[in-house]
């Protein structure tokens, strides 16, 4: 090879090697885009679900409200753009031939929460809009109960503003109040062994310190609101802890 082949040669590896060079570098631009893009996607989502009306994306949930004392609890089923329907009951021991497994007092309901707003990554804020009593009748009897209707579902009364937190808040930024509701706290038998993080979605009805919790497994109602699990919630064992219960209060 000659000296003036030898110098095509090196001058042609020289221009391939600037070609590759050049490819090599756009294929790192594009790449790079890509990627900026698809964090700047990741990222407005992220605002997105963030910044709108709505709670968090696990929902609708079922929540409930009572003392663990007695035979009433309020159900509520809130759905992920702040409407909810519900239902309060309470059982009574007294009983006839007509309903020999006892009365239950019931109110059903629906409504919707507005203005929500996630303020951090515990809590939520929104205010109540509308509560509305459904038209049910005032007495019936069914598969040996007697159920009476109730004018107000407790645990809404005097609520504007409602404060959703989320499983794994910090104890210490909830009041006693509203723990004083929480089954796993009114069931822990020392302060010292008390849980540390709320473990379940909790709502509290700011006015009153009331509060309602999730319990997953515990879809005890259909679509109407009516019990699927009325025999066993207000079993004979119930109807005998709740007369127990009144004996105690009487005494």
């Amino acid at each position: 090879m000659n000296r003036i082949q030898h110098k095509k040669w090196i001058d042609t590896l020289g221009i391939g090697l600037f070609i590759l060079t050049l490819l090599y570098m756009c294929g790192l631009t594009s790449n790079k885009d890509e990627i900026e893009i698809e964090q700047n996607v990741v990222t407005e989502d992220k605002i997105q679900q963030e910044t709108d009306n709505d709670l968090p994306a696990d929902f609708p949930k079922d929540l409930f409200f009572n003392s663990g004392v007695g035979g009433w609890r309020t159900y509520l089923r809130l759905n992920r753009d702040g409407s909810f329907t519900g239902e309060y009951s309470d059982f009574n021991a007294y009983a006839e031939d007509d309903f020999p497994k006892g009365t239950v007092t019931i109110c059903e309901f629906e409504g919707k929460f507005t203005n929500i707003q996630r303020m951090d990554q515990y809590h939520y804020t929104m205010s109540l809009e509308k509560l509305e009593i459904l038209d049910i009748p005032e007495m019936w009897i069914e598969n040996g109960y007697r159920f009476l209707k109730e004018d107000e579902p407790y645990g809404l009364e005097n609520g504007e503003n409602f404060t959703l937190y989320m499983p794994e808040t910090p104890i210490e930024q909830l009041s006693e109040d509203f723990l004083a509701w929480w089954p796993s706290w009114y069931y822990s038998e020392e302060e010292t062994v008390r849980p540390e993080k709320l473990s379940c979605y909790g709502m509290c009805n700011e006015a009153m310190q009331y509060g309602f919790f999730s319990y997953e497994g515990m879809d005890v109602f259909d679509g109407t609101g009516a019990f699927l699990s009325m025999d066993l919630f207000y079993s004979p064992f119930m109807r005998l802890l709740y007369t127990f219960c009144c004996l105690i209060y009487v005494r």
